[in-house]
This record gives structure tokens, sequence and C-alpha cells, in this order.
């Protein structure tokens, strides 16, 4: 789990579950240069505040290399809000400046300076979704300033419900996760168990 000023938000209830379903959680910082912890069978990156620090990250090569090489090979990932836009190919802030990030997943996101989204959601699980099979629910919330663009995005991860509708959200790419929203695990417990299962099925154990 990627834990530092970067990527900090977890609900407490997710972390709970995933030690009650039998995992050991290892943090590490991607911040200060850390790379995957050896042994590590899936990877969670939680929200946060990667594009206060885009320029750090884009810089920790040895850390990027570490993760690619990992999540291409299959290793599971879970990435939610600010671990999605660090897996995607670039941030890019509101004064125009671009930072290259992991690049596992296609485009790009662009800060803004007004909220893009902030609320609860229902969430709907997509076809080939490992935590929710497809029209499985569970909920969550949403909060960002910024947009994910995409010319040839990754098929949907969910289909969340707010106040402002319903849409789709996130990419499904391998075995990677990924959107803006937060899940809470409590809130569906089996997604927890269903999580584990999929990295103690994944043949990758980072050495």
């Amino acid at each position: 789990m990627a834990r530092d000023a970067a990527f900090h938000f977890y609900y407490p209830e997710n972390l709970e579950l995933l030690e009650l379903n039998g995992a050991e959680l290892v943090y590490f910082s991607p911040l200060a240069g850390e790379t995957l912890p050896q042994g590590a069978q899936g990877l969670y990156i939680g929200g946060g505040f990667p594009e206060e620090f885009a320029d750090v990250l884009s810089g920790q090569e040895q850390v990027t290399r570490s993760l690619r090489e990992a999540i291409r090979q299959g290793l599971p990932v879970l990435a939610e809000c600010g671990g999605f836009m660090y897996l995607t190919e670039a941030i890019e802030d509101t004064r125009g400046g671009t930072y290259p990030m992991l690049g596992v997943l296609p485009g790009r996101v662009t800060m803004q300076t007004k909220l893009a989204a902030l609320g609860y959601r229902e969430v709907r699980g997509q076809q080939g979704n490992p935590l929710l099979p497809d029209g499985e629910t569970a909920r969550g919330h949403e909060f960002h300033y910024s947009i994910y663009r995409c010319d040839e995005p990754a098929p949907p991860a969910y289909e969340t419900k707010g106040l402002r509708g319903t849409k789709p959200e996130g990419c499904l790419q391998g075995r990677i996760t990924a959107g803006y929203t937060h899940l809470h695990f409590a809130s569906n417990p089996a997604m927890a168990g269903r999580w584990l299962q999929l990295c103690a099925e994944s043949a990758i154990t980072v050495d």
C-alpha cells in the first residue's frame, strides 16, 4: 500500500476488512523513493494529492520502473482517485505544467481550479470488475478537482450514481481496477475477500 503525503486517504474500515480477510498490509512511500515492497502480491494506491507533489513523483525514476514492471507483469492493482491519477500518462497542473506519471493507463488528468466532483456515490460494477461483478453494487464517494481525458480509454470499472445522474467511471485494464471513486468496503464486505483472492491467484510476487 502506498502511504505518504501524496497518497494517504483510505477508509479505516477498508484496511480492517482486508486484515480480517488475512491480508498483511505493508506500506511504502513513492514520494520518499521507496520501491514496491519485496513479496508484494497486490498493490493498493489510495487517494490524496499527487498533483501537489507531481514534480517529485515524476522524478522518482527507480520507483516508476519498479511499479511499471510489476504492473505490466500482471500485479493486481486497486487505485482510487489520487492513485488513479498516478497510473495515467501525466498530470497537467493549473499553470499548464505537465508531469509524466506511471503511464500504465492511457490518457492524462488535467487539474482545474473548481471542483470536478463531490458527493456520495452508489457504485455498480461493470463486466470484468474483480471486486464488483457485473451488476453488483457498493457505496463510496468522489472528491476531486481534476478531469480525466483519454481519446481511447480502457473499459469503465464502474457505473456511478449521484445527485447529478449516472455515468461510467474509472478504468479496467488487465489486473488494474482504477477510478476516482473511493470505495467503502463495508458497504459490500465481499469486495475485500475478492480483492485478496485476486492477489493470491496472481503468479506475480515482487522480488
